[in-house]
């Protein structure tokens, strides 16, 4: 059984006041965009952790479960709720994807499911290794035992090499500040008036 998981629950430090993920990308909710490429993925259950009811929401609306991730919770948090979900359904993979990625396509991630096989595939730029990535049920204890602000950092790191996709270029488009989002927008502004 394969379970995508989004993790959506974090709680924005960098990016100031408002809510990251319910900030305005091209005229949509920046997490809207990941909640929809993993649903079009077709898996036979797509999660997301949320804090936020309107997050919780606009997940819903994008047909992922959610699951509550009370209090302030760490990355790691979030993924040991998201696990444990995916765990009592019986996945035998799961995706671990970000709600701050949103260009990263859906054909990046069905590859990184191909690749997995019998273990992990997690995705780079440059030389960062980073979600979204792909586990199988024999990496849930590993993870679970995870804690902290890095999620699966650490196990995405000790990957070899054959296991790494590289992510298309814009799609390590990661908004973690207002700036970043500011950059963004206007890049895709330029791409839509850019003659062909």
């Amino acid at each position: 059984m394969r379970v995508g998981l989004v993790l959506a629950a974090g709680q924005s430090r960098r990016f100031g006041a408002e809510d990251k993920l319910l900030a305005s990308l091209n005229g949509r909710p920046l997490c809207s965009y990941a909640f929809e490429t993993v649903a079009a993925l077709e898996l036979d259950r797509c999660f997301a952790c949320v804090r936020s009811d309107v997050v919780a929401g606009l997940a819903q609306a994008a047909g992922l479960e959610v699951l509550r991730v009370e209090g302030q919770p760490q990355q790691s948090d979030s993924l040991r709720r998201g696990l444990k979900a995916a765990q009592d359904c019986g996945a035998t993979q799961v995706l671990v994807t970000l709600a701050d990625m949103p260009f990263v396509p859906a054909t990046h991630m069905a590859n990184l499911f191909e690749m997995a096989g019998y273990d992990a595939a997690a995705s780079s730029f440059d030389t960062h290794r980073l979600p979204p990535a792909v586990f199988p049920a024999s990496r849930f204890a590993e993870l679970l035992a995870l804690t902290g602000d890095q999620g699966a950092g650490r196990v995405i790191q000790a990957l070899p090499e054959p296991q790494i996709l590289t992510l298309p270029e814009k799609a390590l488009w990661d908004i973690d500040t207002a700036a970043d989002l500011e950059r963004v927008d206007r890049e895709l502004k330029c791409l839509k008036t850019t003659p062909e």
